[in-house]
C-alpha cells in the first residue's frame, strides 16, 4: 500500500520551506525559496503576495518531486505564516496592493489617535489595527474597493481552496474568550473599523478543515485536486506545537529570522507580556519578541565574513562557529545591540544596533560573538520577566530555530541565561513539524496536542558554565542600560517612530 504524507509549508518572514512528513512523523525531505522585502521609506515593510504563492508552488513541486512520490500519496496540506500581514483583496479576486507585513511601522499618527481614543495603550504604529487605520485614511480606494483583507495564511488557504477563512492566532476581530472579545470590539470603535467588519474573514480553528485543494491550485503546485486544506495558523503557534511546549505554563525559545520567548497560558495577564496571541480557544500565548533575531547574527556574517561566505555558501555557520571558539565569553567587554530594525517596548522601534566600548584588541570575530551574546541578553531580560511574574525559575528551556543549530551559540545561550538550554532533533523543522501535528489532529490521527511534550525528541543539552556566569552578571545589566541613555538620541537622528 502506497505510503501516506503530510506536506506542510513553514514560512518565514524572507523565505518558505516545504517539507514532507510521513505518519510516523519523520521528516522525508524539503525544499525552500526565499523571497524579497520590499522597503520603500524606513519603518515600511512589504511584500508582494503573488510572488509568495510563486515561491509556495515551486516549493510544493521540488519538494514533491525530491521525496519521489506522487501527488496522491499526500492526504493533507497545512501553512504556518506570519500573524498581522494586510491584504486586500476585490470581489472579483484581484490582489488590491502588497501586503502590509507584520514588522511595518507606517502608522505612528495612526497608533496615537488609537491609543487616545481608547484610553489606554493599544500598541505601537506596527501594531495590526493602526495599520488598518492607514490603509483606509491614505488609500480610501484600495479600502472601498477591498470585499476581504486577508492575513498571509488565510491569502494562501484562499488561493489553495478557494474558500475565506482566518484561524484564532491571526484573527484580531472575533475572539473565543469573551474579554478578548470585548478589547477587540474597544479598540475596533476606537480605530473607527466597527462598521468594517464584513471586510474580515470567518474563523475557523487550525485543525479544521477549510476546503479540498483545487484543480488551479493543485496543477500551480505539482499535486492532485481534493486534498483537504486544514486551517493551519501563524508561525508562533505552529513552532510552539513543534516544540510540544503546548501545555499551561511552559515555555520555549525560538531562533530565527526574529526570535521570542512564549509562555503558554490561561488568561492574558496586565503589564506582563509585550504582546499576546491566541494559541486556541482556551490558551494564549505571551510573546516576549525580538523584531532582529538571526537576521543580525546573518547581517554580522555578511558584513564581516562576506569573502569567506561567497566561497563557502552555507557552509559557512560552521566555520564562523569554528572561528569564534576561542573569543571568551563577554567578547573582552564588548557589547553589541541587535536593533537592525528597530524593537517593540520596552525598547523602540527607531533604535539601531551599536557596538560599545571598541578598543584595537578587537576584531571582527569579537564583532560577530556580541551580535550573537546580545540576542541572549534580551532573552535573558524576557526571562527574567517570567521567573519574577510567576514566581518560579526554569531549570530548563527548549530552543529551536536555526540558530538553535549552532552548539556555540546554545552554549552561549545557556551560560547567560545560567539555565540548561535543551535542543530538540531537527530545530530548523519545528514550525513544520507543528503543521504536520494539526494536520494529524485533523485527520483524526491524533487525539490534541497534549502528547506531543513527550513525543519531541531532544537531540542536545547545554548545561551552564558556572565560570562565565561573572562576566555576563556584569556585562547584562550594562547591555540594559544602553537604550535608556541612547533613547533621546535615536529620536534625534531617526525621529520618533
Amino acid at each position: 500500500m502506497d505510503r501516506k504524507y503530510v506536506l506542510a509549508f513553514d514560512c518565514g518572514t524572507t523565505a518558505v520551506k516545504a517539507v514532507v512528513i510521513d505518519f510516523d512523523g519523520t521528516v522525508i525531505c524539503d525544499a525552500k525559496a526565499d523571497y524579497p522585502l520590499i522597503q520603500l521609506h524606513p519603518g515600511w515593510a512589504e511584500q508582494d503576495p503573488e510572488i509568495l504563492w510563486a515561491a509556495i508552488c515551486a516549493t510544493s513541486i521540488a519538494v514533491v518531486g525530491k521525496a519521489g512520490i506522487d501527488g496522491n500519496q499526500v492526504i493533507g496540506l497545512v501553512f504556518a505564516a506570519p500573524w498581522k500581514n494586510i491584504i486586500p483583496i476585490s470581489a472579483d479576486g484581484q490582489v488590491l496592493r502588497n501586503s502590509i507585513i507584520w514588522m511595518d511601522a507606517r502608522a505612528s499618527d495612526q497608533a496615537a489617535r488609537l491609543n487616545d481614543a481608547a484610553g489606554s495603550f493599544v500598541g505601537t504604529g506596527q501594531e495590526y489595527w493602526p495599520r488598518l487605520m492607514w490603509v483606509k485614511e491614505q488609500e480610501p480606494e484600495i479600502w472601498t474597493k477591498a470585499k476581504k483583507i486577508l492575513g498571509l495564511n488565510s491569502f494562501f488557504k484562499w488561493k489553495a481552496t478557494g474558500q475565506i477563512a482566518t484561524e484564532p492566532s491571526d484573527d484580531f476581530i472575533h475572539a473565543h474568550n469573551p474579554a478578548i472579545q470585548a478589547y477587540y470590539d474597544k479598540v475596533l470603535q476606537a480605530a473607527g473599523l466597527e462598521k468594517d467588519l464584513e471586510k474580515f474573514p470567518p474563523m475557523k480553528l487550525s485543525t479544521d478543515e477549510v476546503g479540498k485543494l483545487t484543480d488551479r491550485a493543485a496543477s500551480q503546485m505539482g499535486l492532485i485536486a481534493g486534498i483537504p486544506v486544514f486551517g493551519g495558523f501563524g508561525d508562533l503557534p505552529a513552532i510552539t506545537i513543534g516544540t510540544g511546549c503546548c501545555q499551561d505554563d511552559m515555555v520555549h525559545i525560538y531562533f530565527g529570522t526574529s526570535s521570542w520567548l512564549v509562555d503558554i497560558l490561561r488568561e492574558r495577564k496586565e503589564n506582563y507580556a509585550p504582546q499576546y496571541f491566541t494559541f486556541d480557544p482556551t490558551h494564549e500565548g505571551g510573546l516576549f519578541a525580538l523584531q532582529t533575531g538571526c537576521l543580525a547574527y546573518d547581517w554580522a556574517v555578511e558584513q564581516f565574513y562576506h569573502a569567506e561566505r561567497q566561497f563557502l555558501g552555507d557552509r559557512i555557520f560552521a566555520y564562523v562557529d569554528q572561528d569564534l571558539k576561542e573569543i571568551p565569553a563577554g567578547s573582552e567587554n564588548l557589547i553589541a545591540t541587535h536593533w537592525l530594525n528597530g524593537e517593540l517596548p520596552p525598547l523602540s522601534k527607531n533604535a539601531k544596533a551599536v557596538f560599545f566600548n571598541v578598543t584595537s584588541n578587537h576584531d571582527r570575530r569579537h564583532m560577530v560573538h556580541a551580535i550573537m551574546e546580545s540576542i541572549c541578553y534580551t532573552h535573558r531580560r524576557y526571562l527574567d520577566q517570567y521567573e519574577q511574574t510567576n514566581g518560579k525559575k526554569l531549570s530548563s528551556i527548549r530552543v529551536v530555530g536555526g540558530g538553535a543549530v549552532s552548539d556555540l551559540w546554545m552554549q552561549m545561550l545557556a551560560d547567560v541565561l545560567q539555565i540548561t538550554v535543551e535542543v530538540p532533533e531537527s530545530p530548523r523543522y519545528t514550525g513544520a513539524m507543528g503543521a504536520y501535528y494539526c494536520a494529524m489532529v485533523g485527520l483524526g490521527n491524533i487525539r490534541d496536542y497534549n502528547a506531543i511534550h513527550d513525543a519531541v525528541h531532544i537531540e542536545k543539552t547545554f548545561a551552564p558554565r558556572q565560570e562565565n556566569a561573572e562576566i555576563y552578571n556584569k556585562l547584562y545589566p550594562i547591555y540594559l542600560k544602553l537604550h535608556p541613555a541612547l533613547r533621546d538620541l535615536y529620536g534625534q537622528i531617526n525621529g520618533v517612530y
